[in-house]
């Protein structure tokens, strides 16, 4: 905090009443020269009288804020006699209009004794916020109430104190760059005071690229994507819970505050800019069938998200998790890909059919008489042949039950071509292989296969590998979409084939309704 001391600059009233000791050519100035033998005395010996000074001003900074302004003074009081202080702001100069604060009253003080009326004002005495205009309207008002001579008051000196605090500031440290690992970050920043005062409380707004570097952007003012609203707290971060849209760029826009006066004052708003670039889990399918047994709709939601590893399902670092099981080599092959640098390169040991899996070290959780799908993108060294993937179901044991192939594609050497499969988890399976073939492959012949995935539902498709913990957000549009509302229970965790089931006893009658299904995962 910084303190300003303002002292009397001229007479505003009443200065004739009183007698000049110590040789001040006029009244204010008796008041402002440091000098205890310089003072005032009211000149009737037996008549109360009062007298008004006006005080010189200060300029407040741009990040200066007033916290309480107080009065104080020196003076001697005879045995009787009594004084008041008031301080005042001229509201109308013209018409001579004075708001005083409540008076201070002290009597019997002997000797010069420096009074400090602790009035220590928040708010200016006319009930109004302090400002630069009434700072430089300062008036105060010194009353004399003696009615003996020898008790009249001598006032030696005048203060005002202007006690102000200084803005707080914030850096905003987090989110910045590419965020590649989620579409829910979290927002930090560096709280910063010089006087010292703790944070009291803050506010998180997020804009896309399209608002902030539209016409008239004001993060005050301007809607934002997402917002915290003002939160309470001395924390210096907070994980957002909107999923941000991927392939989009951001700013995180955050002010801070301190208490002053028993409310916030706030920072002005400091941002970080950030880009949203992640590998997101697949758009789960969903369907909902009326179970009459329990009297609600059953929602069943399959995640179709990818459940090999990253390097698995692209083969960017080596063969982990692939082997070659009928007459044919495996490696990592960067002469070829259709995702990322990399693919895995199938090299035929006779003519005859090639196939590569996934091991059975790595063998993924299925879910009985549920559907499940594969997918592999297929690409010739030189010589067009057929290629396909398939699904290989086991029992709890690890037994084989059957392996199924989707049907073939033609692949050759111009570009990558993608095959699926989707197959129907038998009754007694538990988990499922991954395995891609080269149909009636040359002697020597190479393949290469890219962006291999498999996953619950019977919708192939491809995505990065390595996501965990599948939650799925489900909600209910009875406006045939154009509104959505969460389901009770939602968000639902998946189990590990990555299928989840909500029972949603609040569908309304008559009425036409769909269901829609979003995944949360982890990276």
């Amino acid at each position: 905090m910084a303190t300003y001391v303002l002292r009397p600059n001229a007479n505003w009233n009443n200065a004739g009443s009183f007698t000049i000791t110590g040789g001040s050519a006029s009244v204010h100035a008796a008041l402002a020269d440091n000098n205890d033998a310089t003072f005032i005395k009211r000149t009737s010996t037996t008549v109360p009288a009062f007298y008004e000074a006006e005080f010189g001003t200060t300029t407040l900074g741009a990040t200066e804020k007033i916290a309480f302004i107080n009065l104080r003074a020196r003076a001697t009081i005879g045995t009787t006699g009594s004084i008041q202080l008031s301080l005042g702001v001229i509201t109308d100069r013209n018409g001579r209009e004075v708001y005083y604060s409540v008076p201070f009253t002290k009597a019997n003080t002997l000797s010069i004794t420096t009074l400090d009326t602790a009035l220590k004002l928040t708010t200016a005495p006319n009930g109004q916020a302090w400002t630069q205009t009434l700072i430089d309207n300062l008036v105060v008002k010194f009353t004399d109430n003696s009615i003996i001579s020898g008790d009249r008051a001598e006032l030696v000196a005048l203060f005002i104190d202007v006690e102000t605090t200084t803005q707080p500031t914030v850096t905003v440290t987090a989110p910045s760059g590419t965020i590649t690992d989620t579409t829910f970050p979290s927002v930090t920043w560096t709280y910063a005071d010089t006087d010292g005062d703790p944070q009291s409380a803050y506010e998180i707004k997020i804009f896309e690229a399209t608002t902030y570097n539209g016409a008239g952007f004001d993060p005050e003012t301007s809607t934002p994507t997402v917002e915290t609203g003002v939160v309470t707290s001395s924390n210096d971060g907070q994980t957002l819970e909107a999923d941000l849209a991927d392939g989009t760029t951001f700013r995180a826009y955050v002010k801070v505050a301190q208490l002053l006066n028993g409310a916030n004052y706030f920072s002005d708003y400091a941002f970080s800019q950030f880009v949203i670039d992640v590998d997101a889990p697949a758009t789960p399918t969903v369907s909902a069938f009326y179970d009459s047994d329990i009297e609600a709709v059953t929602v069943s939601v399959f995640g179709r998200t990818n459940v090999l590893s990253p390097n698995q399902a692209s083969l960017e670092t080596n063969t982990t998790g692939w082997t070659a099981d009928t007459n044919c080599a495996i490696a990592r092959s960067t002469a070829q890909s259709s995702s990322g640098s990399a693919s895995l390169e199938i090299t035929a040991t006779a003519a005859g059919d090639a196939t590569a899996s996934t091991t059975t070290g790595t063998k993924f959780v299925v879910e009985p008489s549920q559907k499940f799908s594969a997918i592999a993108k297929f690409k010739a060294g030189s010589t067009t042949r057929s290629c396909a993937v398939g699904i290989r179901y086991l029992t709890s044991t690890g037994a084989t039950i059957s392996t199924t192939f989707g049907t073939a594609v033609s692949a050759t050497s111009s570009a990558f071509v993608s095959a699926n499969a989707t197959v129907i988890a038998p009754a007694t399976a538990t988990h499922a292989q991954v395995f891609v073939k080269i149909i009636s492959a040359s002697a020597g012949g190479v393949h290469y296969v890219d962006e291999i995935a498999f996953h619950a539902g019977d919708s192939p498709v491809f995505t990065r590998g390595g996501f965990a913990v599948f939650r799925f957000d489900v909600e209910r549009s009875d406006d045939g979409g154009t509104t959505f509302t969460a389901l009770r229970n939602s968000p639902v965790t998946a189990d590990d084939s990555q299928i989840a089931q909500i029972d949603d006893y609040e569908v309304p009658l008559d009425t036409p309704f769909q269901y829609r299904a979003k995944t949360r995962a982890d990276i």
